[in-house]
């Protein structure tokens, strides 16, 4: 049955949705949709401004019953890259719990973390998780309910995207990474089989403007258009550079880390959000780290929004395909007491009847059971009385034994007959259709198969499909033949010596397994065709 799924990415600056509708057609994107986030004079937004984002947003989608998937911010988010030894497999939770506890900043106990296997050895399972403070995943929830919005599952930013998903000419075993700059962070996610690497920098599209404001002792909102307007070129472009070399420097860290874990290189960078909307940012990034580097854009098409080629949709679109993954594949921090309840409550509510029912079920099949086997018991005894009379009657003793009655009988019950026919009318059917000549042109009427008889009738060609046979151009289209009579003799045609229902006779009585006499009934004109009816003496079912 045909649903939505949307993609819900919670940005700082704008929040955005893109509705896809999944079918067993596929997958479409049907709408797409953002809404501002009120910032303050330095472009600064709390989350309560985003939750109130969200909320309109939510009135605009009229949401019934759709899927959400939403993602917490990767600053909010440990992952790691683990390697546990495949004796502790069978443990896997409770080993990740106590390795995650050395790393953590805060109480394991007060942790929501979930995991996913990248592959395996013969000594190692490579696990990817990601652990994530209850308190963050309690407020997202809580703040999105106010908002009119209950996400199914919670990811994290940076492991949502999946160029294989994203791009469907990524190959499997390309090793690309996904910069998503935003206005507060940037996620970067390297995708690499076994060895994948992300990270979430606390910089962004905001930093640039407010080094632009300070500089031009502008505010920043004229930075923010200045920035947009100008790019990378002139005066603003100096600016942004020097504004950019922090960032950067991260982002080269980051490829550098990836390189030193036992990553492979990275042969192409794809770059969205915000920041990619920069002129000049594109070829910038791919001199400053010798990567080829491609704008990824959402193509958005939809009566409602119209068309675009959008830069800042790939963390809606990842999250709204994200049900294409495996559910083993896909980390979701809805987990233990946050599970989503749309799934269990219902059955939670009704477990009582539930149980009510499966035993009302087993005690009226017990019931059944035994009532069954109570008439079958008075059955036994009934036929066993009778079968005393009768040997009492024939025999002079009541014999219940079946070799004792053998013995009485003279072995007459030695020879036990197959109850099951060895041709049934399934196999009369088949001989009908494998017999009946493929140069006849035949209908059928009507099949009516009994005990020894068989009554066929159909509608034939005239002619033979080859050419040959009777044209019987002396019949008239209301004359019949009577029943029970020899068919017309027809003249013979050219190329063939029977008509076609003298051919079909005489295929069909070289079965003689079970044909023992045919007999051609009435015989009628129709147009170009004949109707005939044909009588089977048969042995068999």
């Amino acid at each position: 049955m045909p649903h939505n799924v949307i993609g819900l990415d919670l940005g700082s600056h704008t929040v955005k949705a893109i509705v896809t509708r999944v079918s067993l057609r596929g997958r479409e994107v049907i709408r797409f949709v953002e809404e501002p986030v009120t910032l303050d004079e330095k472009g600064h937004s709390t989350p309560a401004q985003v939750f109130e984002a969200a909320r309109r947003l939510a009135e605009r989608l009229h949401l019934q019953g759709d899927t959400i998937h939403c993602a917490v911010p990767g600053q909010s988010a440990s992952m790691r890259r683990l390697e546990i030894p495949t004796s502790a497999s069978k443990q896997l939770e409770h080993v990740l719990k106590f390795e995650f506890d050395d790393i953590l900043p805060f109480d394991i106990e007060e942790t929501v973390f979930d995991f996913v296997e990248l592959g395996r050895s013969l000594n190692n399972i490579v696990v990817l998780a990601a652990a994530v403070q209850a308190d963050q995943v309690r407020s997202l929830i809580t703040g999105l309910s106010e908002a009119g919005l209950d996400p199914r599952e919670i990811g994290v930013a940076p492991l949502s995207y999946v160029p294989q998903l994203l791009d469907p000419k990524a190959a499997e075993d390309d090793v690309a990474a996904f910069i998503d700059f935003g206005h507060t962070s940037t996620n970067i996610a390297v995708i690499d089989k076994l060895s994948p690497t992300f990270r979430t920098i606390l910089r962004g599209g905001r930093d640039l403007s407010q080094r632009l404001a300070e500089s031009g002792k502008v505010t920043f909102e004229q930075a923010e258009e200045y920035k947009h307007l100008e790019g990378m070129t002139g005066r603003v472009g100096e600016i942004l550079r020097e504004a950019l070399s922090p960032w950067i420097r991260e982002v080269r860290q980051t490829i550098k880390g990836h390189l030193a874990a036992g990553g492979e290189r990275l042969k192409k960078i794809y770059l969205c959000g915000g920041g990619a909307k920069l002129k000049g940012i594109q070829e910038y990034l791919g001199d400053e780290l010798g990567v080829p580097v491609e704008l990824y854009e959402v193509k958005l098409s939809s009566a409602v929004g119209g068309d675009l080629q959008s830069v800042t949709f790939p963390l809606a679109y990842a999250l709204a395909i994200r049900e294409a993954q495996p559910r083993g594949k896909r980390i979701n921090m809805r987990r233990g007491e946050f599970a989503f309840k749309g799934d269990f409550e219902f059955l939670r509510k009704k477990v009582g009847w539930i149980a009510a029912c499966i035993l009302g079920l087993i005690s009226a099949w017990a019931f059944s059971t035994y009532a069954e086997f109570q008439v079958l018991e008075k059955v036994v005894v009934a036929q066993e009385q009778q079968i005393a009379q009768l040997s009492k009657r024939y025999l002079g003793d009541e014999i219940l034994e079946l070799e004792k009655l053998r013995e009485k009988l003279g072995g007459e019950l030695s020879a036990e007959v197959d109850p099951v026919p060895k041709i049934d009318a399934f196999h009369i059917v088949v001989e009908l259709s494998k017999r009946i000549p493929d140069t006849v042109v035949h209908d059928v009427e009507s099949l009516e198969i009994k005990p020894k008889r068989i009554t066929l009738r159909g509608i034939v060609d005239a002619d033979l499909a080859s050419g040959g046979g009777l044209p019987f151009s002396d019949m008239d289209e209301d004359s019949q033949q009577e029943e029970g009579s020899d068919p017309p003799k027809l003249e013979e045609a050219e190329g063939t010596e029977l008509s076609p229902t003298d051919l079909i006779k005489q295929k069909l009585e070289e079965f003689k397994e079970c044909f023992t006499a045919i007999r051609v009934g009435k015989v009628t004109a129709r147009g170009e065709r004949r109707r005939y009816e044909m009588d089977i003496e048969s042995r068999c079912p």
